[in-house]
């Protein structure tokens, strides 16, 4: 019965990370379209990850740098020009300008019964 309840996990987080892979950082509540207040300057851009298999319910994507100097307050993520998610991340000062480093990951709960 573990394998069972382990591949479900496994697709869920592999079906997820399918979704999207750019990233993008704001400072201060992104809106519901996921375009407000995103950062600027100082050599920012949106970046994107590559996600690998899904193991144990968990996807976790290649590290992602940004350019930036603020606090960051939040951070989404696109499939495109399409807004998937709105993460409310701790917020975070870079000054002077400096990195951002940051690795995505997503984790589909399940317990394993034996």
């Amino acid at each position: 019965m573990a394998l069972a309840v382990a591949s479900t996990a496994n697709a869920l987080a592999s079906h997820w990370a399918s979704l999207g892979t750019t990233y993008s950082l704001h400072t201060g509540n992104p809106g519901a379209a996921g375009t407000a207040n995103e950062a600027s300057g100082n050599g920012y851009a949106r970046q994107s990850t590559t996600f690998g298999s899904a193991a144990g319910g968990v996807v976790t994507g290649s590290q992602i740098t940004f350019n930036f100097m603020g606090t960051v307050t939040h951070m989404c993520r696109w499939n495109g020009t399409t807004l998937l998610d709105i993460i409310d991340t701790v917020d975070a000062t870079v000054t002077p300008a400096g990195q951002i480093k940051v690795t995505p990951s997503f984790s589909a709960n399940y317990s394993a019964w034996t």
